[in-house]
């Protein structure tokens, strides 16, 4: 639960956002769908000394047991230290459809239950 809840931490800006992140997790946990979450990314190359403030096609290449873009499931160890809205939120996490978001300029999320629903969302933000 550590892990899940340092996943839930990094990712999310808002509270409210919190259970509805972890859904996310649980759904692609229970399809056995790779996680691909920034956060791990920046903590993977953070490990190796290199700050990122904005996760790149090319960054999600990087070979570590962090690189939820590249292993299965979880990383070994927690990425930070979650606050307890963070516990709370990896015990109990929103019931959802949801399998993915993407973070707008203000840190909150869309949330989308499809791929294509998610590369719209990826437009919208972008603003194309």
């Amino acid at each position: 639960m550590a892990v899940i809840s340092s996943l839930i931490e990094r990712e999310a800006l808002w509270d409210e956002e919190r259970p509805l992140i972890a859904g996310v997790i649980e759904n692609r946990r229970k399809k056995k769908m790779p996680l691909q979450i920034d956060a791990t990314v920046v903590y993977a190359w953070k490990k190796e000394g290199r700050n990122l403030t904005r996760v790149l096609y090319k960054d999600l290449e990087i070979d570590s047991p962090y690189n939820t873009y590249k292993i299965p499931g979880l990383p070994p160890a927690p990425i930070c230290i979650p606050s307890e809205k963070s516990w709370l939120a990896a015990l109990s996490p929103e019931k959802t459809e949801y399998f993915y978001y993407v973070a707008g300029q203000d840190g909150r999320h869309l949330f989308s239950e499809t791929l294509s629903g998610h590369q719209r969302n990826i437009r919208k933000v972008r603003g194309k």
